[in-house]
């Protein structure tokens, strides 16, 4: 894939693209093709980095693709940063297209928790704004009400997706923002291909190409493919002798089984290198009597003794740095949905919203990887 690396040298030579070229450019047969496959994978697209400067005071007055002016000169942020940064004309449709699946363009800013009062679902303070709705790990609040800003923040994790140029953009979208529905920004796409096609003056061609889109079938990473915890050894859930079991290094006062605690280590080392810090734990294996003492005190919300999953030993709860439950609005939860799986970690589906119950972000199962 193509970097436009002369594009920010070439910032301040506008060169902004009137709608009327487009016009110009189908008639002389330059045909910009739409629609021929909505998630948008782009297998012909040499051209991709001779995109043209924008400034954001020549946007057309529209309506492009159905959005008005104030939504355009929105795009047109979107698009400086991904120049700014070297990111080619595909990337700039994946950043306005998940601009337009979060906010339709519009720098919203009624999410902010601070100044609205509203919450989340599950009672969390929510601070959700700007075009790409991100939340407060992001930055602070004019920084991501600040268009450019914002995108500049998305592309910049954009690009830690591996192999996002060969993904459908929709998924690289949802690697990145961590929708419910991976698929939820393929129907954007032709309006964002549009809109980039008319402010850079780039005639994209979308089409399909099995190879280069290749993700698998709920677009998240590989899910673990073995088995929920269970019983081993011959042993009885919560007692399990304790030589069996090995210590997680950065917190030894937790324990797991020993493939659970290696698979763990190994995750921990991806979660400190985005993070800077240790995964923070709350708990792993859990014996009977800590089970009792457990029903005893969170009732309902504990299982029956002798029938918790830590008590096999694989499984634990997570905490954020100060050792307080995570939510589902947590970034520690997004990252280790998108993230666990690959390890063998799986967030468990009776813990989901919408699960069985009851609904916990923070606790997290070892299912491993079935033998090749």
């Amino acid at each position: 894939m193509k970097k436009s690396a002369g594009v920010i040298a070439g910032i301040a030579a506008i060169a902004v693209i009137p709608a009327v070229a487009l016009v110009l450019w189908l008639i002389m047969g330059m045909t910009v093709i739409f629609g021929a496959n909505a998630a948008g994978c782009f297998p012909n697209e040499e051209n991709t980095a001779q995109t043209a400067a924008v400034d954001v005071d020549g946007v057309p007055a529209g309506p492009i693709a159905g959005y008005k002016h104030e939504q355009l000169v929105n795009a047109a942020h979107i698009v400086i940063a991904a120049q700014q940064l070297g990111i080619d004309g595909r990337g700039q449709v994946i950043g306005v297209m998940t601009a337009m699946g979060e906010s339709s363009l519009v720098n919203i800013g009624y999410g902010d928790w601070e100044t609205s009062g509203v919450t989340n679902p599950d009672g969390s303070a929510t601070s959700s704004i700007g075009l790409f709705q991100q939340q407060k790990w992001w930055g602070t609040t004019a920084e991501r009400m600040n268009p450019q800003t914002s995108a500049s923040k998305f592309f910049a994790s954009l690009l830690k997706v591996n192999g996002w140029e060969s993904l459908q953009p929709t998924i690289a979208a949802h690697r990145v923002q961590g929708n419910a529905n991976p698929y939820h920004y393929a129907k954007f796409f032709d309006a964002a291909s549009e809109i980039v096609s008319t402010l850079t003056g780039l005639p994209l061609t979308s089409g399909s190409d099995a190879g280069t889109c290749a993700v698998g079938s709920t677009g998240e990473y590989p899910p673990a493919n073995g088995t929920a915890p269970g019983a081993w050894g011959g042993h009885q859930n919560g007692r399990i002798p304790e030589n069996l079991l090995t210590p997680i290094p950065w917190q030894p006062e937790y324990k797991l089984r020993a493939d659970a605690t290696q698979a763990l280590i190994q995750l921990n080392k991806a979660f400190k290198a985005e993070f800077g810090y240790d995964l923070t734990l709350n708990d792993g294996y859990r014996d009977y009597p800590g089970q009792v003492e457990a029903k005893r005190k969170y009732g309902d919300n504990a299982a029956e003794p002798g029938t918790s999953n830590h008590g096999w030993a694989m499984a634990i709860d997570v905490g954020d740095r100060g050792h307080w439950a995570i939510g589902f609005n947590s970034r520690i939860y997004d990252w280790l949905k998108r993230n666990g799986p690959s390890y063998g970690w799986v967030h468990p589906p009776w813990a989901e919203p919408g699960g069985q119950g009851p609904d916990e972000a923070w606790h997290w199962e070892y299912y491993g990887k079935a033998s090749a």
